[in-house]
């Protein structure tokens, strides 16, 4: 049984043109405009779908306003899938669409689905030879790298196990008081999920878009700033997962992230469990 990605994610948002404006800005490609909504994929295949919060075919939402109502995850193949639903369906009741994605929920409520991925192949950056390097204005991002959730506190360390255990994620790191990062089973970045404890409910927190290094996080977003758009945090680089960061506040719930340069790691990492948390990030700058 192998997770891979992230599939795609949908969201539930009061205002589609405004959420919509904000994606075409950040550099998402669309592929369709209907009554129902807007969809965007990205050049690895994934894709984005913006949906009214009242629409009636979404799952219900885990907290009020503009926010993610469902988050499907990737599987490498059909045996994949069927061991999955087998796994989950001990103790929930799935629903499984006509084109085979099986819907359920974490611990905590939030709506979960899978599918088998339809991955393309992101083509790599171009070589330097005889060509100066050229700012871009608009930064295309090549794919969604990661999704935070909230987890209620009290609730933890159970919604981590459901991931560890039921699904097949593998612990990157554990930091004491903050969360846990997880990467999926069939990928080797930092993390693919990370569920950060708060006291309170759960809760969606962020997605991170992968850029082309450095320049593409600050390009992307000076892009966003003079579109209008409000930075929430700085830019940076991360100490867990070591990504160059930048998030923004996202009118369709949370943030986005623009990241590049995340730690890559395979079976041969040993989780490291942090009693204290080392830090937000190396460093960030004022701008």
């Amino acid at each position: 049984m192998k997770i891979t990605r992230i599939e795609s994610l949908v969201f539930g948002v009061e205002d589609i043109p405004t959420s919509a404006r904000y994606h075409d800005d950040w550099g998402l490609k669309r592929i369709d405009q209907g009554t129902t909504g807007v969809d965007y994929e990205l050049p690895s295949g994934q894709s984005l779908k913006l949906r009214q919060a009242g629409d009636a075919s979404l799952p219900a939402p885990v907290e009020g306003g503009s926010t993610l109502r469902e988050c499907i995850w990737g599987v490498d193949n059909g045996k994949s899938l069927d061991e999955i639903g087998a796994a989950l369906s001990k103790d929930q009741k799935l629903r499984r669409d006509a084109d085979g994605t099986l819907h359920a929920q974490d611990p905590w409520g939030m709506p979960i689905a899978f599918q088998v991925e339809k991955p393309k192949a992101v083509p790599p950056s171009s070589a330097r030879m005889n060509k100066p390097f050229m700012p871009k204005e608009h930064v295309t991002p090549t794919r969604m790298g990661h999704v935070v959730f909230f987890a209620p506190k009290e609730r933890a360390r159970e919604i981590s196990d459901f991931y560890e255990e039921r699904l097949g994620f593998r612990l990157s790191d554990r930091s004491g008081g903050l969360g846990d990062f997880f990467r999926c089973a069939g990928a080797q970045d930092h993390h693919n999920l990370f569920l950060l404890a708060r006291p309170k409910a759960g809760g969606f927190n962020h997605v991170a878009f992968e850029v082309n290094g450095f320049d593409e996080v600050l390009q992307g977003g000076n892009f966003m700033k003079e579109k209008g758009w409000k930075p929430a945090t700085k830019l940076g680089r991360h100490i867990l997962g070591s990504n160059i960061f930048w998030y923004f506040d996202n009118p369709s719930g949370g943030n986005t992230e623009y990241f590049a340069d995340m730690d890559v790691m395979d079976d041969n990492w040993v989780p490291r469990v942090w009693e204290k948390h080392p830090g937000w990030a190396y460093w960030e700058l004022e701008r």
